[in-house]
């Protein structure tokens, strides 16, 4: 090692010979193989990070792409970027008496779902349902939605069918969302709670209630109460979060 004193100016030779001793005293680093200037060889570009690859051994993480975070992969085993939010294909909802969204990783802890000027052909509600590797879980459902118009009565109906949004008539056409929660993921509980409106008329609908599912939920059904009336109208979407993806959205803002 070479020794200085306080406010010694450094030679251009004398910076090489501290260049090459800290070079030669890194260690237990795989990877950093050389050091120019301040600038550790194993990044090739701006937003690359430094992470551990194995036991003492380091690598470059590149940079993802806009607004993704760095999250833990699916398989627990490195680092990844991830989008935090997770949109799936739209879907017609012109016809046919349900809509099926499947592949939802394990680990998401809320769904959205969306509905965009959304009908049925007859006086049916619509229930949202949830399911597992088991197949659609069509009972177990605590869930109450209202249709609220001024000066009123307030019309209740209940499901323990799915999770129930107001319709009663064919020329209801809905707008809005409806999110599901992990409350529990010990005994996968979903609670749920959606506000619509009605673009045919002046009406708001709110939606509410809660679902444990006998596993790990990996799908969405949407159907008609009656199983026969038809969707007639409109798209239907929805989002999917996980945890740790939220929370590093949460930080990078």
């Amino acid at each position: 090692f070479q020794t200085f004193s306080v406010g010694q100016v450094l030679t251009s030779s004398q910076m090489n010979a501290v260049e090459v001793n800290i070079r030669d005293h890194v260690h237990g680093v795989s990877g950093v193989v050389a050091i120019t200037g301040t600038i550790l060889t194993v990044i090739d570009a701006a937003g690359d990070l430094i992470v551990g690859t194995a036991a003492d051994t380091a690598g470059r993480l590149a940079i993802g792409t806009a607004r993704q975070v760095p999250t833990v992969n699916a398989g627990a085993t490195a680092l990844a970027y991830a989008n935090p939010i997770t949109l799936a294909t739209e879907q017609a909802s012109t016809s046919g008496t349900s809509i099926d969204f499947t592949g939802i990783p394990a680990g998401t802890r809320r769904i959205t779902v969306m509905l965009l000027g959304v009908s049925l052909s007859g006086t049916a509600h619509i229930l949202i349902q949830l399911g597992d590797a088991g197949g659609i879980e069509t009972s177990g459902y605590v869930s109450q939605s209202t249709n609220l118009a001024e000066a009123s009565a307030v019309s209740i109906v209940g499901s323990t069918a799915g999770i129930i949004i107001y319709c009663l008539n064919a020329a209801a056409t809905l707008h809005g969302s409806v999110i599901f929660s992990l409350e529990d993921a010990s005994d996968n509980t979903w609670v749920a709670q959606g506000i619509l409106s009605r673009s045919d008329i002046d009406r708001v609908v709110v939606t509410s209630g809660s679902k444990a599912t006998s596993a790990v939920l990996d799908r969405v059904h949407l159907v008609s109460s009656n199983g026969t009336d038809a969707f007639d109208a409109g798209t239907v979407n929805i989002s999917y979060e996980k945890s740790n993806d939220r929370e590093n959205l949460n930080r990078s803002i």
